[in-house]
């Protein structure tokens, strides 16, 4: 799978594999999930045998088992020519078959997924069996809800792409084993394959020739022109040609970094700061959204707040902060809805950023728990996003073409900075919860929480001094 991505991940993977990027807290915890759906699916499959063990000794026990009658087996071992894979599911048929199915923690069937199930099928049959169906086991997004989980799986029949793609099989492995011959790294251009359809372990060692304000930072720049610049060796802003054909948006961004000056609509964001009200709420969700859902009415990978961070700014200046940590395995929902509509006030304007998620979890909220559903309808309808401003009408060279918070604020508020935090991301505050709650050391248990309310905090704090920073930029903003 790693050489039909790149051939040169491939080819360090098996040859300099200790250059590989340590996995982050967010990635262990999408593989851990993976694991917890794997061990799930298993229970659809009654009486199926696990495969125990690992390399020659995992197949042994496979051809045991195959042996002895056992017509399901789970994780079975199978090698050939030195190739070794392992099935999630094989079943035998009533015409004698065998059924392989596998297991993905994903929604729907990905393009890649025909590719990993053929390779496995062709091993197979190269041993003896014969594969007669393929089939895709992916989760169930539509119909599931908890507490009813016997609808968790899809079972999607793609026997005819793998067919497809059997023939191709050995003529890929072939050119991989030629690839992995050579004792001379592959040379790859970097592009769009480097975190598609999985993000690559090497990127920041391939990328490190890329300079820090590139092609790559223009907003929304198609992958043909990229690809199509990279091929000329264009990688810097300043070496694109003069009238290279960009969006307005992108144009705006690119004459910013060139002139290497913010480019400031001060009407514009006057007129947007003039909307709001006392008392200002900057308020911030911490969400989760496991695959196997685990609370009444969620379906799957469906998000809910674990956690909130708001701070109210009053007319006068002052500055108080509220915020909510869930901090045990229950349904944080409720509890969570009682302090957030006690802790923002009826009146007054709700500042965001990135609006839609806000008010998408809000709504949520408010079908979940209808009691509450007057209060939190009315804050969505007050919400204000903050981003539209660096959208619209603030372009910022060193913001190197995102309109995100991480890259703001340390450009408008330099004594803030999330690098400081031990918890710097949302995903990585989704893993360090998921570890929170089921940590048995006490202290440990203690600095997650911490650390997650932390970063939830600084996410608030940082509106609230971006939003000083926008009103400081603006000498003559009227007083409100």
């Amino acid at each position: 799978m790693s050489g039909l991505q790149c051939h040169k991940q491939l080819w360090l993977q098996v040859n300099k594999p200790h250059q590989a990027t340590t996995l982050s807290p967010a990635q262990q915890r999408i593989i851990s999930q993976g694991d917890e759906v794997g061990q799930y699916a298993r229970q659809q499959f009654p009486g199926g045998q696990l495969i125990s063990g690992h390399g020659l000794a995992a197949v042994q026990a496979t051809q045991d088992a195959i042996a002895t009658g056992t017509p399901c087996l789970f994780e079975a071992a199978f090698q050939f020519e030195g190739l070794f894979v392992r099935c999630d599911i094989l079943r035998q048929t009533l015409a004698g078959t065998w059924e392989l199915i596998e297991v993905k923690s994903s929604s729907k069937v990905e393009d890649d997924h025909y590719w990993n199930v053929a390779v496995q099928a062709y091993i197979v049959n190269q041993t003896g069996l014969s594969i007669g169906t393929a089939q895709l086991m992916h989760i169930n997004t539509q119909t599931c809800y908890f507490p009813d989980l016997t609808n968790l799986f899809t079972i999607a029949d793609i026997t005819t792409e793998v067919d497809r793609l059997l023939p191709e099989v050995p003529q890929k492995l072939n050119q991989f084993k030629a690839i992995l011959a050579e004792n001379l790294e592959p040379t790859l251009a970097i592009g769009k394959h480097c975190n598609k359809p999985h993000p690559c372990s090497y990127v920041t060692d391939c990328w490190k020739h890329v300079p820090e304000v590139s092609i790559f930072t223009i907003p929304r720049l198609d992958w043909n022109k990229k690809d199509a610049l990279i091929a000329q060796g264009i990688l810097a802003i300043a070496d694109l040609p003069p009238n290279y054909a960009l969006t307005a948006n992108q144009r705006t961004y690119v004459d910013s970094v060139l002139d290497g000056r913010p480019v400031m609509d001060q009407g514009a964001i006057a007129a947007c700061l003039a909307e709001l009200e006392y008392p200002i709420h900057f308020f911030d969700f911490e969400a989760q959204n496991p695959a196997i859902p685990r609370s009444d009415g969620l379906k799957p990978y469906e998000q809910f707040p674990f956690q909130y961070s708001c701070h109210i700014l009053q007319a006068d200046g002052s500055l108080e902060h509220r915020e909510y940590l869930h901090t045990d395995s229950s349904d944080p929902r409720l509890p969570l809805v009682a302090a957030l509509t006690s802790d923002i006030a009826p009146t007054g304007s709700v500042v965001v950023y990135h609006k839609s998620f806000e008010a998408s979890l809000l709504r949520k909220l408010a079908c979940g728990f209808p009691q509450f559903a007057v209060s939190l309808d009315a804050i969505a309808d007050r919400l204000w996003d903050l981003e539209d401003i660096f959208k619209d009408h603030y372009k910022h060279p060193e913001f190197r073409g995102s309109t995100s918070i991480k890259n703001v604020l340390p450009v408008l508020v330099s004594h803030l900075s999330y690098k400081t935090q031990n918890v710097q991301r949302g995903d990585q505050a989704q893993a360090v919860w998921e570890e929170m709650l089921i940590c048995p050391d006490l202290d440990r248990k203690r600095q997650m929480m911490d650390d997650l309310r932390a970063y939830c905090q600084l996410d608030t704090l940082a509106m609230v001094e971006i939003y000083k920073a926008l009103l400081n930029c603006l000498p003559r903003f009227p007083e409100q």
